[in-house]
């Protein structure tokens, strides 16, 4: 099957390795970004469009000006004040989706400690969700409620710690159980995402890097 995706939160640290993942496996992809911010961006095919992903009109003008059959969602802040980045644009981009009656399936990059995941993290893991990133992990939540109850067939990935480190495809999913390691480079995790939509995969994904 061919691919053709559409990134959001592509200027993100995560979006630009997913980008760039994109690319080198030829995948024609777009990214809404906000103008100003397209220079983040290193991946040179990847297709601009101006927008904001905020901006319901603008989030449906991007989804209608392809055929697109995977959207990907890696929005997230670097602010750890309350936000509502990832939930209130996850709305907006599956109200758009529901409105142009699209088919496309949706994939997010989430993170470890959402919904049943909880019972994975150790008690370090659990304590800095609960102090240092409750706001975050409350989005989070929100965000993975609304593409749950979508009509939309979805793949939500869980990393835990995301790191700057390079591609290591050390990579291990397990949705069951404490994690082997802490920590997952975003080139690893956009490696797996990609691999995983390639392969059609569904459902839930929590992953973090091989510890051998």
């Amino acid at each position: 099957m061919n691919r053709t995706v559409i990134v959001f939160g592509a200027t993100g640290n995560s979006g630009i390795k997913i980008c760039e993942q994109l690319q080198k496996l030829n995948i024609p992809h777009a990214a809404l970004v906000r103008k100003g911010s397209e220079s983040k961006i290193t991946s040179k095919n990847t297709r601009i469009i101006f927008g904001n992903v905020l901006q319901t009109e603008e989030v449906e003008n991007a989804l209608k000006s392809d055929n697109f059959t995977d959207v990907i969602i890696a929005l997230g802040s670097k602010d750890l004040k309350k936000t509502l980045i990832r939930s209130e644009g996850t709305k907006n981009i599956v109200d758009a989706l529901t409105k142009i009656s699209s088919k496309s399936k949706i994939h997010i990059v989430s993170a470890l400690g959402v919904g049943n995941s909880w019972s994975q993290l150790n008690w370090l893991g659990k304590l800095i969700c609960k102090v240092l990133i409750s706001n975050s992990m409350e989005d989070h939540n929100l965000q993975e409620e609304i593409v749950t109850s979508s009509s939309f067939d979805f793949h939500i990935v869980r990393p835990v710690g995301l790191t700057d480190e390079g591609l290591s495809e050390s990579i291990i999913c397990k949705n069951e159980g404490t994690m082997p390691s802490d920590k997952i480079s975003r080139a690893d995790v956009a490696l797996y995402l990609v691999d995983s939509m390639l392969n059609d995969k569904t459902g839930f994904s929590s992953i973090s890097k091989s510890v051998k």
